[in-house]
């Protein structure tokens, strides 16, 4: 489950970095959906700091500003990791 609520915010930044404004609407879908696999991992005795570079790019978005490259980057290879370590878990 973790991997289905975290592909929403990773494409969302991914689509940032190259430039493309997501509309309100799926920025908040994708806040809504990091929001629950951060109480996922939390409720399961894990860290949820990997998702941290990922909030700050959405946040970032929801004031109307494109998040650095390089911050795209880190967000989208952090969420990339955190599914695949969810993957291992479940």
């Amino acid at each position: 489950m973790l991997k289905e609520w975290l592909v929403c915010p990773q494409q969302l930044i991914a689509f940032a970095r190259i430039g493309l404004h997501p509309s309100p609407a799926d920025i908040e879908a994708a806040i809504r959906c990091l929001d629950k696999a951060q109480d996922a991992m939390r409720n399961n005795g894990q860290s949820a700091v990997a998702l941290h570079p990922a909030r700050a790019a959405l946040v970032s978005l929801r004031w109307g500003h494109l998040p650095h490259r390089d911050a795209c980057i880190s967000a989208v290879a952090n969420l990339g990791a955190v599914m695949a370590l969810g993957e291992e878990v479940e």
